[in-house]
């Protein structure tokens, strides 16, 4: 392993970092804060010894950055000084990590910034990349360094960790599933600059379009579309990170339950605040027009599978004015692409018309209602 040598100046390590840093920073403490809240299948394999090295290695970027020895103590705690994040293989990873990010954010300035770096080089870095073909969702970083290929989930294990490594607070967050089309997807939050941004594997800035877009169609009335952050002590009794990847599919109910030994890590609900981030992100898009926004695709029916047919589709008043207009996916595009139309505020009532394969003409209408986006999958095998 390489030895780690420190990337700042002499001054970051003595007057206003320490002095910034809380009395509470000890490693007794800190190894009682872990011991008090870890999990129980943990406590057989997680040594004192082991609690020791993370805790002495997690206080020493406290004192060695100047964004770490900002961060309050009860967040630090919380989200550095953690060695695991949610229900992975608890690798050691916190000197190796160090030792790699910390000359990349040695001209930093701020967490902002530092993390910033981190997010967009630590592909280049690790040399890990997303991949569908990873073993499982949730691997550890030892398995995701050697096998090169990962999940979302297993994305944000790394960044979290590679955070965690150079004194920033950072978290997962994740939904259950996507309100436009079936799956999951988990994400970062760090902590920078006294608030919890959202932040993603081999990115360049916070709040990746794609996602910002995907949770401003998430219905909050939906609990499959609740948001929530993971969390080493327990916040509120009885919620917890929803692990996907533990879950059960109950057929009758065409929902995921969550057994018992699923809900061992505990998180925040944090919808609300998305929600609210999301609709700011939407409404400063060049494109933004305020109304009813609208998803949707056109199958037929072939040979029992469902085929995606490119259509042209037309968006139009009752009186034939054309309002919108565009495309439907084909059966080679993403499932997470639709044809996106907005029904404007100021008209009422709208009519889709599109042209069918057989040469039928095709129309339905469209009111406004309170959804927040109105998921159309129409059927080219309906008259």
């Amino acid at each position: 392993m390489t030895t780690f040598m420190n990337p700042l100046p002499h001054v970051f390590l003595l007057g206003v970092t320490a002095a910034l840093c809380s009395a509470h920073d000890s490693v007794t403490q800190g190894m009682e804060f872990l011991r008090a809240y870890m999990p129980e299948q943990d406590k057989p394999v997680i040594t004192e010894e082991r609690l020791k090295r993370e805790v002495r290695l997690a206080l020493d970027v406290r004192s060695r950055f100047p964004w770490a020895g900002k961060v309050p103590w009860e967040v630090y705690e919380n989200d550095v000084l953690p060695y695991a994040v949610v229900n992975e293989p608890r690798d050691e990873w916190r000197e190796q990590f160090r030792n790699l990010f910390a000359p990349l954010v040695s001209s930093c300035k701020t967490g902002r910034e530092a993390a910033l770096t981190v997010a967009a080089c630590i592909q280049k870095t690790l040399h890990v990349k997303y991949s569908t073909e990873r073993r499982v969702p949730h691997q550890g970083v030892k398995e995701s360094l050697e096998s090169g290929k990962v999940s979302c989930t297993g994305q944000s294990i790394l960044l979290i960790c590679a955070l965690r490594s150079i004194g920033i607070p950072a978290r997962m967050a994740g939904v259950v599933t996507w309100n436009h089309v079936r799956g999951n997807h988990n994400w970062v939050e760090a902590w920078c600059d006294g608030e919890w941004r959202m932040l993603e594997y081999n990115e360049k800035d916070f709040n990746t379009p794609w996602v910002m877009s995907a949770i401003s169609m998430l219905d909050p009335r939906k609990p499959e579309n609740a948001i929530y952050a993971t969390s080493w002590k327990k916040k509120t009794e009885g919620m917890f990170f929803p692990l996907v990847w533990e879950a059960r599919y109950d057929r009758k109910r065409n929902a995921l339950e969550f057994p018992p030994e699923s809900r061992i890590v505990p998180a925040v609900n944090i919808t609300k605040r998305y929600m609210k981030l999301a609709s700011s992100w939407a409404a400063s898009q060049p494109e933004y027009v305020p109304g009813s926004k609208l998803m949707l695709d056109i199958t037929e029916d072939e040979g029992g599978k469902r085929r995606r047919l490119p259509l042209h589709v037309s968006l139009k008043t009752e009186e034939g004015i054309v309002l919108a207009e565009g495309v439907t996916p084909g059966p080679s595009d993403d499932m997470r692409k639709f044809l996106e139309i907005t029904l404007p505020e100021k008209v009422s009532r709208g009519m889709l018309e599109f042209l069918l394969p057989d040469g039928t003409v095709r129309r339905e209408a469209i009111t406004h209602t309170e959804a927040p986006v109105q998921i159309l999958n129409l059927s080219a095998s309906l008259r």
